[in-house]
């Protein structure tokens, strides 16, 4: 309840600075804080295990991710066993591109989502959640809509080149 309190105070002080932020309200909020592991959509492309051990390269890159696997105990007996509650189940980790078509839904035409609820395994998501990826997704996800909004397309016949140069033109990237 604290937790939703001040995502409650730091919306109204977004929404108190204007400009972008005005109208800003929250849509929706886990059911308790933790939750690691939820859903994640049926992709055009979906991460696996083998692209982080391969450190598999993609010419829509939306982001190279660099963080190793994190899986946490998933029974009582594991977290009892584990010191620390993690493992990274033997897996080396080489640092691998997420693609935008890992952000575009397969089913559901115009869908796109970013950070732990794009399409990929149970271990390749417990790599690429992490905060810093998700930013990135979420950057590319954006530019990638508003792209297809202004252009009257959808976000799966944009061309990734086309959102690099906005995102590059907007300082985002280099």
């Amino acid at each position: 309840m604290r937790a939703r309190a001040d995502m409650n105070k730091m919306v109204a002080g977004l929404r108190a600075l204007g400009g972008p932020w005005d109208g800003i309200q929250i849509v929706a909020t886990a059911e308790q804080i933790g939750v690691r592991d939820g859903r994640r959509i049926a992709g055009r492309f979906t991460v696996q295990t083998d692209d982080l051990v391969k450190g598999a390269r993609y010419d829509d890159a939306v982001v190279r991710v660099t963080f190793g696997v994190d899986v946490h105990s998933l029974t009582s007996a594991h977290n009892k066993e584990s010191k620390s509650g993690a493992a990274s189940k033997g897996i080396k980790v080489k640092p691998y591109d997420i693609p935008l078509r890992a952000l575009i839904a397969k089913d559901v035409d115009g869908l796109m989502m970013a950070g732990r609820c794009i399409s990929g395994d149970f271990i390749s998501h417990s790599s690429y959640r992490v905060t810093g990826n998700a930013v990135a997704m979420g950057e590319a996800a954006g530019v990638t809509a508003a792209l297809a909004a202004l252009s009257k397309r959808m976000p799966h016949d944009i061309m990734w080149k086309e959102s690099e140069a906005k995102l590059t033109q907007m300082g985002l990237r280099a």
